[in-house]
């Protein structure tokens, strides 16, 4: 804990001096100026990304995006943190929103505001009712004034994926809309099948959607409490202990695809898994025909009983660093030109990813895309539904301790209430560890 609050320390006392790009340098051959933007994508994702790139290359006259990616968000994380205490940080980084946070505390975040709002060069009004409420919220950050620090980018939600075959060859009609539904189809295709019909990865994110559907909260950010010890976060360990004890789920190595292959394989009814999983599945869930193997859907997961329809949104933003005004306003630039309906469009049917923009809808490409079936538009029709996660600084951290509760819960550990009250415990440590010093 005294090695962490020094790495916070360090930033505060280098936050003068560490300030984005060197300004030096950074021109192509044809005299544009290069940008470097970090990232995390993989296989036709990191294809789609670098597609985009070329295209916003090919067509802006003064300026150029460089990719480099780093492996994964939290080599991102680990790699920024070390580069604001000495070193050069990308004009561009996709991180999530907790991540943000902590970045500002050292004085290398650039709030966006005045750019979205800038009478020449910025988002019109219609433009910015276009891009969806929540996308937008959940990059504003309550203790850093409720600023745009960050922009929606690669969005998704929380769904349910079923095998709608498999669920009526065990009498069930239609997906579970509640948590008792849900347990109960379990329990009726594993009498139908004799294995289990969940197959669960203790992925935090997905916990956080179980809490919010039972009317909790995952954190109050003013006097920086997570509610991790709340009855809906014990309610929601419960759910998941009698899942696995009455042999109803099956637990996958943490942070590995195998629910994803059980699922194509068809040997499980349903998987809890980001929308992103889709563009996957569009492979995975096909013969050598290019038809169907079984029948599938995907909905907006279960809630508790009375309890609105919800998800969780979840997934990286985009932030620029504070550099030069002209490397600045060429960030800014590849940011608005990401977000227009056509390219949007284009990187959801090819990624998964969520739409920033609702007239994305009308693109040819998207709209082609949701003819396709139900199931192809799902994600979309969800948004309205989602939440998002805390964007409180230390809750990258928090995630950790979530994962453990989890683990200690699914192995026979520890006992919901016991795992519940650590996990709150630890959790409202860390936010009051990563508490601001200053607002800015």
């Amino acid at each position: 804990m005294a090695a962490a609050l020094g790495a916070v320390l360090a930033l505060l006392l280098l936050a003068g001096c560490s300030g984005g790009s060197d300004s030096s340098g950074g021109k192509t051959a044809s005299g544009k100026v290069q940008l470097e933007m970090w990232h995390a994508q993989k296989k036709q994702n990191e294809d789609a990304l670098k597609a985009v790139v070329q295209h916003f290359n090919a067509a802006n006259p003064h300026y150029e995006v460089k990719l480099h990616n780093v492996g994964s968000y939290t080599t991102m994380f680990q790699k920024t943190r070390a580069t604001i205490q000495g070193g050069r940080l990308p004009d561009l980084c996709i991180v999530y929103e907790s991540m943000v946070a902590e970045f500002m505390e050292a004085n290398v975040v650039l709030p966006l505001d005045d750019y979205l709002n800038h009478p020449d060069y910025g988002l019109s009004k219609a433009d910015q009712a276009d891009i969806f409420p929540s996308f937008l919220q959940s990059n504003r950050y309550e203790e850093f004034g409720g600023q745009l620090l960050s922009f929606p980018f690669t969005k998704s939600l929380l769904m349910l994926y079923c095998n709608t075959e498999l669920l009526r060859s065990a009498g069930i009609e239609r997906p579970p809309e509640t948590w008792p539904e849900f347990v109960a189809q379990c329990r009726k295709v594993k009498a139908k099948t004799g294995h289990p019909a969940f197959a669960y990865s203790r992925d935090p994110s997905s916990y956080d959607g179980m809490v919010l559907s039972l009317g909790g909260t995952l954190a109050t950010i003013a006097d920086r409490r997570s509610r991790l010890d709340s009855p809906e976060a014990v309610r929601s360990l419960e759910l998941l202990d009698t899942l696995v004890r009455d042999g109803l789920a099956t637990v996958i190595a943490m942070g590995g695809d195998d629910d994803r292959m059980l699922f194509a394989d068809g040997k499980v009814a349903f998987i809890l898994r980001s929308s992103t999983t889709r563009s996957y599945m569009d492979k995975d869930m096909v013969d050598e025909d290019g038809r169907d193997k079984f029948q599938w859907a995907m909905v907006c997961p279960p809630v508790g009983e009375g309890q609105p329809k919800l998800t969780v949104l979840y997934g990286g933003n985009i932030l620029i660093f504070k550099s030069t005004p002209e490397r600045q306003r060429g960030a800014w630039e590849f940011i608005k030109f990401f977000i227009s309906p056509e390219i949007t469009a284009e990187w959801s049917v090819k990624t998964g990813y969520l739409p920033v923009r609702r007239s994305a809808a009308d693109v040819p490409v998207l709209r082609d895309y949701f003819t396709r079936g139900p199931r192809h538009r799902a994600a979309f029709d969800t948004i309205p539904f989602g939440v998002p996660e805390p964007n409180v600084a230390g809750w990258q951290a928090v995630r950790e301790h979530i994962k453990t509760a989890l683990s200690n819960v699914c192995l026979g550990r520890a006992t919901p209430a016991e795992a519940a009250a650590e996990m709150g415990r630890q959790a409202d440590a860390e936010l009051a560890r990563f508490a601001p010093t200053r607002k800015q």
